[in-house]
């Protein structure tokens, strides 16, 4: 196993995976977190307070909410919301900062993305969606996909195309936030398909999914059925360790590998802090070629008709 260093070699299958149109990335709250938002506790905490401000609750049972796992805050705030009427507005919450370059980076690759987060700050191929009568061109935009009844692994065949998992900010009502969303969202049949066949038929590499996500990671990967192979490297997750804990990342490299099949490329941070996954996505977005899978096939075609 590769030591821990500041930039960790790009993998092949990644390289190689770009090439053929099968790259997909999977972006988390380590990266949002970078352009200045909140972590999953964070935005439990500003919904807590809201809360408080509104006199929903008081300074009393904020103080005893606070104590509790983010996801249990944020179900208990949700129920407290709709019981009174009160509107939660978590979008405000979810805005980019001017500090972070992270999806400067990340939407430089052009690759098609899967995301866990609400905020649109992930948006790798501008594209023109029409031209009005007199010539026109209307607002550049992604294409964003969101809902159950719309996870198609089809529509990551389209470069850029960014996946909301979770849902997106254009619509709280759908956002999957509290336990019970959890469970609902996760058991649904439509999404347990679309992850099986996301990781079967594409190279992933999760961005964004340090330790303190690791229980999201994992609820993703059991419901895909994932698990260990030694002969494919398709699943690849890109965390941050200090130098001295060399022996843990050796640890939960073995345990990601034989637990679902996903290999581990961790880098160190006693630099750079977590702004160093910037660097590391520099690095390799440079080293990145993204090509669409009906270019892929178009080239395979050819060489097939030269070869005959």
């Amino acid at each position: 196993m590769d030591e821990l260093e500041p930039i960790p070699e790009l993998p092949p299958e990644i390289r190689e995976a770009a090439l053929d149109g099968k790259l997909v990335l999977f972006v988390g709250a380590g990266a949002s977190m970078l352009c200045g938002m909140p972590s999953w506790s964070g935005l439990a905490l500003k919904a807590l307070e809201g809360l408080r401000a509104a006199e929903k609750i008081n300074y009393s049972e904020l103080e005893q909410l606070k104590k509790l796992n983010p996801k249990i805050q944020l179900s208990i705030a949700k129920q407290i919301a709709s019981s009174t009427g009160y509107d939660l507005q978590l979008p405000q919450y979810l805005q980019a900062d001017e500090g972070g370059r992270i999806y400067e980076i990340i939407n430089s690759i052009k690759a098609a993305c899967v995301t866990t987060n609400y905020d649109h700050a992930l948006s790798p191929n501008l594209v023109e969606v029409g031209e009005g009568n007199d010539g026109s061109k209307t607002k550049p935009s992604t294409r964003r996909v969101s809902g159950t009844e719309n996870l198609k692994v089809s529509e990551l065949k389209v470069p850029g195309t960014v996946t909301h998992l979770h849902g997106d900010i254009r619509n709280e009502s759908q956002m999957i936030v509290s336990t019970a969303d959890y469970l609902r969202h996760y058991d649904n049949e439509k999404v347990q398909f679309f992850l099986k066949d996301l990781f079967l038929n594409k190279t992933v590499l999760f961005i964004g999914y340090g330790l303190g996500e690791a229980e999201i990671l994992e609820h993703i990967l059991r419901r895909a059925e994932t698990g260990s192979d030694e002969t494919r490297r398709e699943r690849f997750s890109l965390q941050p360790f200090f130098k001295s804990e060399e022996p843990l990342y050796q640890r939960l490299s073995s345990y990601y590998k034989d637990s679902f099949g996903v290999h581990l490329v961790g880098f160190t941070m006693d630099e750079g802090g977590y702004g160093q996954l910037e660097q590391v996505i520099k690095n390799w977005a440079d080293r990145l070629e993204v090509r669409s899978p009906a270019l892929v096939d178009d080239i395979a075609e050819i060489d097939r008709v030269i070869n005959e």
